[in-house]
């Protein structure tokens, strides 16, 4: 597989990369239900000189908590001890920040937001991915990822789901499927992951979106609930990039309309439940109601 740019800058100059970092942070956070407010605020010393970033997310019980982000430059000067003697506000951190022993010396209250991310097949897609970005809509294809995790903690799906979710990516097309196949092992150790993910390429190839799908009678899901479930992750996704980016412009934007209406329906995903994940996984600041967007 290629090798693409980290997802993550963890050395940003600036207020700026730090905001790019909090952003993909939040996408990975839905998974475990965190909200992210998407407000940054420089953290300024003496001299009104940034030396750092401070944003805000909710966690699934709406309890607010901070992310602080020290830039590259202002590193081991102090300023994060200073900052958390004069804070009060809960942390969340990831398990890849190595902060926890850190806030535990100190006594400093906090959470990991983002275990899921050390497993073998999350780890597997976010090398392939990398930083990549879809060229029309600009979105990170880790956010299909990610939302769709989102969407998998909201239907309570298994964790053998998840992985599989993370793994369908390097199994679904002929070509990544062949790619991967030398080194199957290496991204997955559970058969159980492994049949899922083959199985969900199975159904989902037989349905791809080129194909006209006149009713959900049409639509025949397998015997393996774990599969429905990832298929709910891709759909609801899926519906929602494309009612963001692609509604007005794509050239069968008709028959994508319906098909992915249909799928929800076949699926058993209803309009209310689309309509709050819709919301939700716009982690950036100025998301939009459902409603909005079709009334535009």
């Amino acid at each position: 597989m290629t090798a693409n740019a980290p997802r993550f800058d963890m050395d940003a100059p600036d207020v700026e990369g730090a905001s790019r970092y909090f952003e993909r942070r939040a996408m990975q956070g839905l998974m475990d239900g965190y909200t992210w407010t998407g407000v940054v605020t420089p953290l300024t010393d003496g001299r009104g000189a940034a030396w750092g970033a401070r944003t805000t997310t909710h966690d699934a019980e709406g309890t607010l908590r901070q992310s602080v982000y020290v830039l590259a430059s202002h590193r081991g000067q102090g300023h994060l001890s200073r900052y958390l003697a004069e804070t009060d506000v809960p942390f969340v951190t990831a398990p890849d920040c190595d902060l926890e022993a850190y806030f535990t010396k100190r006594g400093v209250p906090y959470v990991v937001s983002g275990r899921f991310t050390t497993t073998r097949e999350y780890r597997a897609i976010e090398r392939h991915y990398g930083s990549r970005q879809a060229v029309r809509s600009g979105v990170d294809y880790m956010s299909h990822i990610d939302e769709g995790l989102g969407v998998l903690r909201h239907f309570e799906a298994s964790d053998a789901a998840k992985r599989a979710w993370c793994l369908h990516p390097l199994v679904q097309a002929d070509g990544d499927l062949a790619e991967s196949f030398p080194r199957l092992h290496e991204l997955t150790d559970s058969p159980q992951v492994l049949a899922l993910a083959m199985e969900y390429r199975n159904i989902a190839n037989a349905y791809l979106s080129q194909r006209t799908v006149t009713s959900t009678d049409e639509i025949a899901l397998g015997p393996l609930p774990d599969v429905a479930d990832m298929l709910r992750a891709d759909k609801v996704q899926n519906y929602k990039d494309f009612l963001l980016h692609h509604r007005k412009a794509h050239p069968r934007r008709e028959a994508l309309d319906r098909y992915f209406r249909l799928w929800l329906e076949r699926l058993g995903v209803s309009q209310e439940t689309f309509a709050r994940l819709f919301e939700r996984f716009q982690v950036r600041p100025g998301k939009v109601s459902l409603d909005t967007v079709l009334r535009t």
